[in-house]
């Protein structure tokens, strides 16, 4: 059988912390998300796809808007 340790407290932040206190920590490591248009720009993505619109379903009809059902 294997021994258990305890992993120890880790950093010493707070107890209980909220995501909104949490943004205003400067102790944090900060992740930025690269700016799609941005990466547009450079050449980095191709351009934003057109999409069509699919046909809606209506709720509990099992059949698609505009149809008739028999």
């Amino acid at each position: 059988m294997t021994a258990r340790r305890t992993l120890g407290a880790g950093p010493q932040a707070p107890r209980s912390i909220r995501a909104s206190q949490a943004d205003l920590l400067d102790a944090l490591p900060e992740v930025r998300l690269p700016d799609l248009n941005e990466l547009r720009s450079r050449g980095v993505l191709g351009a934003h796809p057109a999409t069509t619109p699919t046909p809606r379903r209506i709720l509990g009809a099992g059949g698609r808007a505009g149809e008739e059902r028999e």
